[in-house]
This record gives C-alpha cells, sequence and structure tokens, in this order.
C-alpha cells in the first residue's frame, strides 16, 4: 500500500482483510469502520497503531483494572472501562477533533450508534477533545461483541456504549486512544 498516495476502497479492503496490521490481536474491525481512514491513519501512525494494536493482542483484558493506561504520553493511550450501559436517550452523541477511539467491549451487552446529520450541542471542549451533539434523525446502531471492535475518526458522529436491552447487566471494554494524522 502506497503512503503518500488516496488508496482506494478495494485497496483498503483488501488491506484490512490481509490482517498485517493486527500484532497478533485476533479481532475483526467492525463493517462500519471506514477501512480507508483506517488503512491511511495507520500508515501514518504505524509505531502508535502497533504499540496499541500488540499491547491488546498481549494482554488478558480482564485483568486490567478500570483506569487509564498510558503507552505513549499526549499521543497514545487505554481508557479501562467497567460500567452500566444506558439508554439511548441518556448517552451523548460525541464527536473528537484530535484522537482516533478504538472502542472494544469484550464483556457486555451493548450496541454503538452512528449519527449522520447532527447539531452541536456544545462549544469543542480542547482539554477533553469532545464536542456533544443532537440529532432529530435516527441513529444507526449494532451490536458490539467480542469478536469486532470499532474505530471513530474525528469525521464520526458516534454513540458509543448504549444499552442493547434493559437488562443489558454490566460491560468491560476499552477504549484506545490515538492520535489522529493529518
Amino acid at each position: 500500500m502506497q503512503t503518500n498516495s488516496k488508496i482506494t476502497r478495494e485497496e483498503a479492503e483488501k488491506w484490512v482483510e490481509s490482517r498485517v496490521w493486527d500484532n497478533g490481536w485476533n479481532v475483526n474491525p467492525d463493517k462500519t469502520v471506514d477501512c480507508v481512514e483506517f488503512a491511511t491513519q495507520y500508515e501514518r501512525n504505524k509505531p502508535l497503531w502497533d504499540k496499541l494494536l500488540k499491547f491488546i493482542a498481549e494482554t488478558d483484558l480482564t485483568t486490567l483494572e478500570p483506569g487509564k493506561i498510558v503507552l505513549e504520553e499526549g499521543r497514545l493511550w487505554i481508557n479501562v472501562l467497567e460500567y452500566t450501559p444506558k439508554s439511548a436517550e441518556d448517552t451523548k452523541i460525541e464527536a473528537h477533533r484530535n484522537m482516533i477511539d478504538l472502542q472494544y467491549t469484550f464483556e457486555g451487552n451493548e450496541i454503538m450508534g452512528l449519527a449522520g446529520h447532527v447539531t452541536p450541542k456544545t462549544e469543542y471542549n480542547p482539554v477533553k477533545d469532545v464536542t456533544f451533539y443532537t440529532t432529530d434523525e435516527p441513529v444507526s446502531y449494532v451490536p458490539a461483541s467480542p469478536d469486532r471492535f470499532f474505530l471513530y475518526f474525528p469525521k464520526d458522529m458516534h454513540q458509543p456504549s448504549v444499552r442493547a436491552d434493559e437488562n443489558s447487566g454490566v460491560s468491560h471494554k476499552i477504549v484506545g486512544k490515538i492520535e489522529y494524522a493529518e
């Protein structure tokens, strides 16, 4: 794959299928992941992606305590989360400008949403790198399960950690935060 030219969707899909990026982590990106953006960001920041994916592949995630694991100060870290998912009405739609989210629910019963047309609900918070949004249109949801992970790039207005049903129980998740390369 060439790093200085725009790749096609077909090239990116083949790249994802080749698994040259996985560093031994045998989990697939969800079908909602923009494979062109994934391939592009991986090539632009390969050392960060490799560090993150290798850490995930070599770590028993079930042994991690909730909290933050810094892999490279200001550029790459993992938030380990244990929580009860909320209803869609009580879960915010968000987007980030400087960081990419890799969200992986390894235990739990929740869904992840992508929103289309949105309206900012808050001003951008540069300290937390987040803007929250509202929408009058339906959000598109898919189940989060241990066989898939999600990537949310700055263009992706996402609504993570929504309970799948009334009795969803507790979720265990990691959220990798990777510096976005312009």
